[in-house]
């Protein structure tokens, strides 16, 4: 009898085996597994296993060749290359981090295959890592934080799950530390800290706002304005707006949208969120993850801040508010 081969990788350390099959026999159930366990149709070292069993790295897991569908050549050239090209600020064996661009989301949704920047992300890596040896078999890349669809600006996926674990534990411990810089309506005169309670509100078309509720969840913004400006040809007046850098010490959802409007200064034209709409603008709104801070002591080789700059059409409306040489 046939069999095909994989090798674990560090990555794989200490997983249970059922687990690590169930990535390559994802049609059959978790008894249909034990069973063929148990017949010797799948094997670790060569020898039969155990299904609570616990591999280890360089382990030799040996599943027998007819358990596998043949793949049509068409698909198994499929998502070799990602749909978006990927503007990468950094990366190392354990971290990689984007600009994400304006009006696409981070997860793709079961109705689009082709929109998700984390199924580009599994393409460019899968594309890089074509022939490597110790690959993981079971840890799978992906994002570690969330920008919405329409916010720009950094956004970090995982490579290893050292750097998963880290990075998460590291957001949760508040030791990374994130900036945006957004376009806010009115005239922000001097820093201020925001504090409130926000929770799911559905609006209308069901789309899911947040609002301020004291049984929600605590949400924690430093805003600090950088400079002010005033849009033009905005009905007769114009209105003024604000560049203003948010340092957020919570990652809640909306939570900048929702809290600049809870403190009078909406991000400019957020409708869903009290922006004026206004023709000039050509985004929904403007936010940007430009700043990511790590502890100098960090054990994955980051930088202590990773900073990307603010995308062409962003500068574009700064420069027709008469806000020009930020410098940043």
């Amino acid at each position: 009898m046939e069999f095909r081969d994989f090798t674990t990788g560090k990555d794989d350390d200490g997983r249970r085996l059922d687990r690590v099959l169930r990535i390559f026999l994802q049609d059959k159930s978790l008894s249909e597994v034990y069973k063929l366990l148990r017949k010797g149709l799948i094997k670790v070292n060569q020898k039969k296993a155990k299904p609570d069993s616990h591999v280890n790295n360089g382990d030799i897991i040996s599943i027998a060749e007819f358990l596998f569908e043949p793949q049509p050549e068409a698909k198994s050239k499929q998502n070799t290359e990602p749909a978006v090209k990927l503007n990468i600020i950094f990366e190392n064996e354990h971290l990689l981090i984007i600009d994400k661009p304006y009006g696409i989301s981070v997860h793709g949704s079961l109705g689009d295959k082709k929109a998700g920047l984390d199924k580009d992300v599994l393409a460019y890596l899968s594309a890089k890592n074509q022939g490597q040896k110790n690959q993981s078999l079971s840890f799978r890349p992906g994002p570690l934080h969330r920008l919405d669809k329409n916010t720009t600006g950094l956004l970090v996926f995982s490579k290893s799950l050292e750097g998963a674990k880290w990075f998460s534990e590291s957001i949760k411990n508040h030791t990374v530390h994130k900036k945006y810089l957004g376009i806010a309506e009115g005239k922000l005169l001097q820093t201020e800290y925001w504090e409130d309670n926000l929770a799911d509100s559905p609006s209308d078309g069901g789309f899911y706002t947040v609002s301020q509720n004291n049984y929600g969840k605590q949400a924690q913004t430093t805003a600090t304005p950088l400079a002010h400006g005033h849009l033009p040809d905005h009905g007769k007046t114009g209105y003024e707006i604000t560049l203003v850098e948010y340092s957020i010490k919570t990652g809640r959802k909306h939570q900048i949208r929702a809290q600049s409007q809870l403190h009078g200064h909406p991000l400019a034209g957020d409708k869903a969120y009290g922006g004026m709409p206004d023709k000039q603008l050509k985004r929904e709104y403007y936010l940007h993850a430009y700043s990511l801070s790590f502890p100098s002591d960090n054990p994955l080789g980051l930088p202590e801040e990773i900073k990307t700059g603010l995308p062409q059409d962003y500068m574009a409306l700064l420069e027709c508010c008469e806000i020009k040489n930020l410098g940043l």
